[in-house]
C-alpha cells in the first residue's frame, strides 16, 4: 500500500473543481469566483497589506467567518488571487510562421503587462510548490509552445523560459519599489544631494576605481525623477536584447544538420 503523504497544495483542488463539498449546513449563497474578485478588488486599490479575510466579507456584506466555508484560509485565497489574474490576462497563443523568437518576444512583452496591470502578484508569497493552477501553467504552455520550430532540450526549454521570467519579475518590481520609494520620499531632490554628486563624494577612485569611472562619464548626471516609463521601456528592451541573443545562440547550437 502506498503510504505516501497525498495531500494536494493550497487551493489546487478549488482551482482544478475537484474540491468535495459539504453537503451539511445552510444552502450556499456565495461562491468562491465571487470572493476571489473582490480579494483582488481590495489589492489592486490597496496592495497586499490591508487584505484579510474580514475585509474580504466586509465588502461581500459577510462576516469573516462565512467565507471559511469557501476558501480555508488567506494563504488559499492567495494562490486562487494569483491564478485568476493569470486567467483574466491569458498568454498570446504562438503565431505559426513567425519563428521562436518572435513569439517568445510577444509571450514576454504580455508577462511585463500582466505584472503591471496586477503590481501586488509580485508581493504574493510564491508558495510550497511551483505553480500548479490553470493560469499560470497556461503561461508556462505557451510560453514552451515558442520552441516548436526549434531542437531544445527539454530541460533547456524550461531553463530559458524560467530565466526570461525571472529577468521579467525583478525588473518590474524594481521599478514598482524605487518609484514607491521615490514618492515616499517626496519626490525630486526630497532634500538631499543629487546621486550624482553623492557618488562623487563617496564613491572615491581609489575604493571603487570601475565606479568611479563611470561616475565621470555623466552617466549619473541627470535629475533623479523616479523610474519613467522611458526608463522603464528602455531597460526591458536592453534586457530582453541581452537575454534573446543569448538564446539565439542555444537554439543555433542545438539546431538540426540540413539536409
Amino acid at each position: 500500500m502506498d503510504e505516501r503523504k497525498t495531500d494536494l497544495p493550497p487551493g489546487f483542488d478549488l482551482l482544478w473543481g475537484v474540491r468535495e463539498q459539504g453537503r451539511r449546513g445552510p444552502r450556499p449563497n456565495l461562491s468562491v469566483e465571487q470572493i476571489v474578485d473582490a480579494a483582488i478588488e481590495i489589492a489592486q486599490a490597496e496592495g497586499l497589506g490591508p487584505l484579510s479575510m474580514a475585509k474580504v466579507g466586509e465588502r461581500l456584506g459577510r462576516s469573516a467567518m462565512s467565507l471559511y466555508r469557501y476558501v480555508r484560509n488567506k494563504d488559499e485565497l492567495l494562490v486562487l488571487m494569483m491564478d485568476v489574474a493569470a486567467l483574466k490576462s491569458p498568454p498570446p497563443e504562438p503565431e505559426a510562421g513567425a519563428g521562436w523568437r518572435a513569439n517568445l518576444e510577444r509571450w514576454a512583452y504580455d508577462l511585463v503587462a500582466l505584472y503591471r496591470r496586477y503590481p501586488w502578484l509580485l508581493h504574493a508569497p510564491i508558495g510550497p510548490t511551483p505553480p500548479i493552477g490553470p493560469g499560470q501553467l497556461g503561461w508556462l504552455d505557451r510560453g514552451l509552445a515558442c520552441f516548436r520550430p526549434t531542437n531544445l532540450p527539454p530541460d533547456t526549454q524550461i531553463g530559458v523560459v524560467m530565466l526570461v521570467l525571472t529577468f521579467i519579475r525583478g525588473q518590474v518590481r524594481m521599478a514598482q519599489e524605487f518609484n514607491q520609494s521615490f514618492d515616499a520620499a517626496g519626490g525630486t531632490g526630497a532634500g538631499f544631494p543629487t546621486y550624482a554628486d553623492m557618488l562623487r563624494q563617496f564613491a572615491g577612485k581609489d575604493r571603487f576605481p570601475a565606479l568611479a569611472a563611470i561616475v565621470e562619464s555623466g552617466v549619473f548626471d541627470d535629475p533623479l525623477e523616479g523610474f519613467t516609463e522611458q526608463d522603464f521601456d528602455m531597460e526591458v528592451r536592453f534586457g530582453f536584447a541581452m537575454i534573446f541573443d543569448g538564446i539565439e545562440r542555444l537554439v543555433d547550437a542545438h539546431a538540426l544538420p540540413a539536409d
